[in-house]
């Protein structure tokens, strides 16, 4: 009866943590949905020039898929390295650990399933092994597509530019800190071709001064109606988004 109690306590805690596992794993997709936008015919939203990016759903060839379905113009692809090659994923706790279990696709499985789209490869490692491998992946698939690679590491993208001069760099502001640093950096605003911003921070100021120092402006994560809208009020280049609704409002807002 014990051995019994035991087996099914071990059943209930590997059936709970079993959505835990597949995360770590990088098998789990990434979160996609759809929940309807109203655009606010008043904003910018007839500009078929705003980039609708699907947020993260290149780390899974499902989520992949459903994007470029609702329309996605950029694929976002989470980038580490994993046993020695490039995959498609986040990094997580003990990363050695969860490297070494990974079984998700690889960067080049969601390269290859992304067809002719464009892709935004978000670089979660900036060790010097890591950005060679990138910079080599992509410099062997250059003019197959339009890239973008995002970062927040300002060394990462330097290094970067000076291998990949076709690819579009942007440089991730996750905080005011990051701001500040982009504003006081001649050599990385030379360097990047825009900013990949929190939509919290993205403001009138943020927009102006990007658009004078002719750097395209993407807001992530964007999942509702109303922070699309406003969004839009701001002039933004770009919306990253898990919702596949605003995906879909995005493409063919132009038509």
């Amino acid at each position: 009866m014990v051995a019994g109690v035991v087996l099914v306590a071990l059943a209930v805690a590997a059936a709970a943590l079993w959505p835990s596992f597949e995360s770590y794993t990088g098998a789990a997709p990434p979160t996609q949905f759809s929940a309807p936008v109203s655009l606010d015919p008043a904003v910018r939203s007839g500009d078929p020039h705003v980039l609708g990016i699907a947020h993260n759903a290149g780390n899974n060839l499902a989520t992949l898929a459903a994007a470029k379905r609702a329309g996605a113009g950029v694929i976002e692809v989470d980038v580490i390295s994993a046993r020695g090659r490039l995959v498609a994923g986040r990094e997580q706790f003990w990363p050695w650990l969860a490297r070494l279990v990974f079984r998700g696709p690889s960067l080049e499985q969601a390269w290859d399933a992304a067809g002719s789209s464009a892709i935004k490869l978000d670089l979660k490692q900036d060790d010097h092994a890591f950005l060679v491998q990138v910079a080599d992946f992509v410099a062997k698939r250059a003019g197959t597509r339009p890239v973008m690679i995002s970062s927040p590491d300002a060394n990462a993208l330097l290094f970067l530019h000076a291998r990949l001069p076709h690819a579009t760099l942007l440089f991730t502001l996750a905080d005011p800190d990051a701001v500040s640093e982009l504003h006081g950096d001649p050599a990385l605003i030379h360097a990047v071709g825009g900013v990949s911003a929190f939509q919290g921070l993205v403001d009138t100021d943020l927009v102006h001064w990007a658009h004078r120092h002719g750097l395209t402006v993407i807001a992530w994560t964007v999942t509702t109606g109303q922070q699309l809208n406003e969004l839009l009020r701001l002039d933004v280049d770009g919306i990253t988004t898990p919702n596949l609704a605003v995906l879909n409002a995005l493409s063919t807002s132009g038509s």
